[in-house]
């Protein structure tokens, strides 16, 4: 079986994404004007044949704007030429710190500006392959303010003929509606040539997009792994509680599956590398598709608790496959005390608040994610034993059903807050002030003996006549009346 070791490894290549290959999308559309009641902005976006430079105009409606903002600060210098469009002339701008300030133009105006996306490659945020370029919207769409509630965001597109764009906005009769999300948190985009498939899995849709002209023989393959692991959702949730995303499968040389992120801006939306030449094997072993997915079907957490968004997600990445059939129950325990010794291994001893805050500057990456899952793990147990019926699942299920689509970020002290209320027992705040501002990684040796999870690898048995063995059996069985993938 596959380890989770590679995750960390590959974290590094989530910054590069130096990828070969083609390109993906959604509608194509010419501008049209902005009809109806409520104030509306909408964007008219015109792509170069060669995918190198964005022109957009920007045309509001009922709306004074002050200025238009750089989502992503630092890719800034990638906006060119902002200006006034007048029938007498363009009226230059400027930009200021990160923003483009227009509060001089009060006649309702549009406003113009171009966005280079040549090279160099900029992380996730700007990729050339041979006929598409990986241009996250955050690069080109800059954000108008004020945003006044209920104004209306939309855009339209023209692009070359051949090349469409890969978005996770919903369509519009004027090309897409832009959810705010899109001005508030990262997000993905693309434009060119790609091979789409739209699914239906657990009640959503399911829009597979694979940039980098496709996996040819193997699409078939990939698409199955793709909706078995949106199906995974299903022994945890009633069904998947997004009514829509975008998985944008990036090809790269290689036959497995690679590092994997969950975005939210505008939409949710999973981007995952994928070998080239991805191998049955490969896919039938992968964790990525589900763990990237399970992010997309919780609530959005503070950056300072990773280790609790990242934990709960490395935590029922193997509760979740082996309750839908994708890997057997001893692999899923051996997997898990796999993960929780090399996360009590790694670390630079600061508390798991601060390794947490600092893990991008520490790498501390197993330490934060295998002390959270192995968290989750201590409150799932011990809410079982209480007779709370499924133990965290029950309260993950009504956090996703009120906020997996909610802008609104929780805290770790929120989470706790709901699940102990939620199941009228006090044992997940105890047990987060317990461990959170501590250096020790969270003791499983106690509770993984009471469930007769014995030794590790070959060597590792579940034993039947364990105290909590029933307990064990049920956290990974599969759950009433869903159906496996």
């Amino acid at each position: 079986m596959a380890r989770r070791e590679s995750l960390f490894v590959r974290l590094a290549v989530c910054l590069g994404l130096l990828l070969p290959g083609g390109c993906g999308g959604a509608p194509t559309a010419k501008a049209s004007a902005v009809t109806g009641d409520a104030p509306a902005v909408h964007y008219s976006f015109v792509v170069d044949s060669e995918l190198r430079t964005l022109s957009a105009t920007v045309c509001p409606r009922d709306l004074q704007l002050a200025r238009l903002r750089m989502t992503v600060p630092e890719l800034a210098t990638r906006v060119r030429r902002p200006r006034i469009l007048r029938a007498t002339g363009d009226v230059p701008l400027e930009f200021e710190e990160d923003a483009v300030a227009i509060a001089s133009m009060t006649d309702g105006a549009c406003i113009g500006y171009d966005v280079d996306l040549g090279p160099p490659t900029e992380g996730f945020w700007i990729t050339h392959g041979d006929a598409h370029v990986l241009a996250a919207p955050d690069v080109w769409l800059l954000a108008p303010e004020p945003r006044p509630a209920g104004t209306l965001f939309t855009a339209s597109f023209t692009l070359p003929p051949g090349i469409r764009a890969a978005l996770p906005w919903p369509e519009d009769p004027r090309g897409y509606r832009v959810p705010t999300s899109a001005f508030t948190m990262r997000s993905a985009g693309a434009f060119g040539q790609f091979e789409r498939e739209m699914l239906r899995v657990g009640g959503a849709e399911l829009d597979v997009v694979a940039l980098g002209g496709g996996f040819g023989e193997r699409t078939p393959l990939v698409t199955q792994w793709m909706q078995k692991s949106a199906s995974a959702l299903a022994q945890l949730h009633d069904g998947v509680p997004v009514p829509r995303l975008m998985a944008l499968l990036l090809p790269y040389p290689g036959s497995e599956v690679g590092f994997g992120m969950a975005l939210r801006g505008g939409g949710p939306t999973v981007m995952i590398l994928v070998g080239s030449s991805v191998t049955k094997e490969a896919l039938d072993e992968d964790w990525v598709g589900v763990h990237e997915l399970f992010h997309l079907s919780a609530p959005r957490f503070l950056p300072g608790d990773a280790w609790l968004s990242e934990g709960l997600a490395t935590y029922y990445t193997d509760i979740l496959r082996a309750r839908a059939g994708l890997m057997d129950e001893r692999s899923a325990w051996d997997d898990l005390v796999d993960g929780f010794r090399r996360g009590s291994r790694r670390g630079t001893g600061r508390t798991l608040r601060q390794e947490s805050i600092d893990m991008h500057a520490t790498h501390a990456y197993q330490r934060v994610y295998w002390a959270g899952a192995a968290l989750s793990l201590l409150a799932d147990v011990e809410l079982r034993k209480r007779g709370v019926e499924g133990g965290l699942d029950g309260p993950i299920r009504e956090l996703g059903r009120c906020c997996a689509k909610s802008e609104e970020a929780w805290s770790a002290e929120e989470f706790a807050a709901f699940v102990d209320e939620k199941t009228g027992q006090a044992v997940v705040r105890p047990l987060f002030e317990r461990y959170l501002d501590r250096a020790e990684f969270p003791d499983t040796a106690e509770v993984l003996a009471a469930l007769g999870v014995k030794g590790a690898g070959q060597e590792m048995t579940l034993a039947a006549d364990a105290p909590q063995a029933g307990v064990r059996s049920a956290m990974m069985a599969p759950r009433a009346g869903s159906t496996r993938p």
